[in-house]
């Protein structure tokens, strides 16, 4: 982005993705600009994007811009076929303004795997990982929890767990504000010893670590906070993801249809999806383990969601996570080697 005052941080956003297009982005990127200290390029369809740009007579479009692109990376499409069928589309282009230094980092709420492979293919990885990792908090009754990994890896090993220990510790420290994380294996006991292969053999390498593991915690340890970095491989962290996103919507209805449309029932109905599911709060997290920042959020995210992740990558920008997490994943892998 060009002419951007100082002190204001520019963000790339896939104007494209989501479930509703320029008709989510353009508002949520007008809102964020108006909540001060970022400006946002707008990445896609240059006439969908100004048609949308056109309904709004505000002063945050002097720190809108408009990024040409051509297509967008569909949900379920292959993110390796489309990445070489489509080099322009707007996720790409996205993470391209990024690797050229025209963004601080991008947001999409698009295709996730389009976004991870977006991000691991233009950043690269950090030396040793070969894939980053969703991680953040999702129960919204333990608000500072870091689940990692939300869905990156199904399949997983115990090495690389111990790597997104250290990526997940990091994080808790520099966002969540906490001094000295407890670092959990998620297992069907909280016992030493149970869990599967995995869970076992990670266990032994992060017992080698001064990482301040705590050994393991069960599901329904989640919700009361007893550890500040949960791991699992991606299968089970997005199984725990969808199952609190449709808990909290089920629950939600449930009240609506036991106390009917008033003024209990909704801010009831409000205050239980809050404490359900906190990723409208944040609107996204980062793919940790990658060179550059890069914000995932819900395809179905709406005006105030996307605006939030648009704030999500300011705030994270301004920890210094991205150059922390080589320095800690440095640091632990020597201690287990």
């Amino acid at each position: 982005m060009t002419g951007i005052p100082e002190g204001i941080t520019p963000i790339a956003l896939d104007a494209m993705g989501g479930d509703h297009g320029p008709s989510v982005t353009v508002p949520a990127a007008l809102k964020a600009v108006g909540e001060g200290g970022v400006a946002v390029a707008l990445v896609g369809d240059e006439k969908s994007i100004n048609a949308e740009l056109e309904k709004y007579d505000t002063p945050a479009k002097q720190l809108v811009q408009v990024a040409p692109s051509e297509g967008v990376v569909e949900e379920g499409e292959s993110p390796a076929r489309a990445f070489r069928a489509k080099p322009n589309a707007s996720i790409f282009v996205a993470a391209g303004a990024v690797k050229m230094g025209k963004a601080a980092g991008f947001v999409s709420m698009g295709s996730t795997g389009a976004s991870i492979a977006a991000a691991t293919v233009v950043y690269g990885t950090l030396n040793g990982i070969d894939r980053g990792a969703l991680g953040g908090p999702v129960v919204g009754y333990a608000p500072n929890t870091v689940i990692i990994d939300l869905g990156t890896n199904v399949d997983t090993r115990p090495g690389l767990l111990v790597d997104f220990a250290a990526l997940g510790n990091v994080m808790s420290k520099l966002i969540y504000k906490n001094e000295n994380p407890r670092i959990a294996l998620l297992s069907v006991g909280s016992e030493e010893g149970k869990g599967n292969a995995l869970v076992k053999e990670t266990s032994e390498l992060l017992s080698a670590t001064d990482l301040n593991f705590i050994g393991n915690v069960e599901p329904n340890d989640l919700p009361e906070g007893k550890a500040e970095v949960v791991l699992c491989d991606g299968f089970v962290g997005n199984v725990i993801l969808k199952l609190t996103e449709g808990l909290g919507d089920s629950i939600v209805n449930h009240v609506k249809t036991v106390l009917g449309d008033s003024k209990e029932s909704k801010e009831l109905s409000k205050e239980i999806f809050e404490r359900m599911n906190i990723l409208e709060a944040f609107g996204g997290g980062p793919l940790l383990g990658v060179k550059g920042l890069a914000i995932v959020g819900h395809g179905a995210s709406g005006v105030n969601a996307v605006a939030n992740a648009i704030g999500t990558a300011k705030f994270v920008i301004s920890t210094g996570l991205i150059e922390a997490q080589q320095t800690e994943l440095d640091r632990i892998r020597a201690e287990v080697s």
